[in-house]
């Protein structure tokens, strides 16, 4: 369904570069690693970053994504 907000492919989508900004999630745990991976614009290319850059730069919202 990602074609309808954006032009990345599903599992592509990075978490920011949009012309439109989009809602960016980020489950606390995440917050824990030195370095996490994002998607780039494919499903095949991504990045490495700070978690917490990820949050700052994407305007990320840092919420419980967790199912029990």
């Amino acid at each position: 369904m990602t074609g309808r907000w954006v032009v990345y492919t599903n599992n592509g989508v990075p978490p920011f570069g949009h012309s439109t900004q989009l809602r960016v999630f980020v489950d606390p745990d995440l917050l824990q690693y030195d370095e996490v991976w994002a998607a780039a614009g494919t499903w095949n290319d991504n990045f490495g970053a700070v978690p917490a850059d990820i949050v700052r730069v994407a305007g990320g919202v840092v919420t419980d994504l967790k199912r029990v």
